[in-house]
């Protein structure tokens, strides 16, 4: 069992998006996963991308933002979920005043980076 409490520090900034990761490989029994909640700021259109390993599942917490899969369009809205297989090109534009905020779950994540990030 692990427990992480709500006052977990340290969020990631990047470019067009911010992460704080919840659990890592090491927390799993499995190795290959990662838990993280990521924030879309407010009119940020996040770098197209994919990855060449890992499986992500998006859960949707807060907010509304389009989310891109494969050139298909979604609204995602909080309680929406989404999976994405290696080599589906994805990203997501928050077209809003408000922050967008969604768990992501990494499963077959590898050491080192995997992602292939587009213009």
């Amino acid at each position: 069992m692990k427990y992480k409490p709500h006052t977990i520090k340290g969020t990631i900034h990047a470019k067009d998006y911010s992460k704080r990761v919840i659990f890592i490989p090491e927390d799993f029994q499995k190795e290959g996963h990662l838990l993280q909640v990521v924030t879309i700021p407010p009119k940020t259109k996040q770098r197209p991308h994919f990855h060449r390993k890992q499986t992500e599942v998006f859960y949707i917490l807060k907010g509304e933002a389009y989310i891109y899969i494969n050139n298909k369009e979604y609204l995602a809205k909080p309680g929406d979920a989404f999976i994405c297989s290696p080599g589906d090109k994805h990203n997501l534009w928050n077209q809003t005043d408000k922050d967008f905020k969604l768990v992501v779950f990494k499963n077959d994540f590898p050491r080192g980076s995997d992602t292939e990030w587009g213009k």
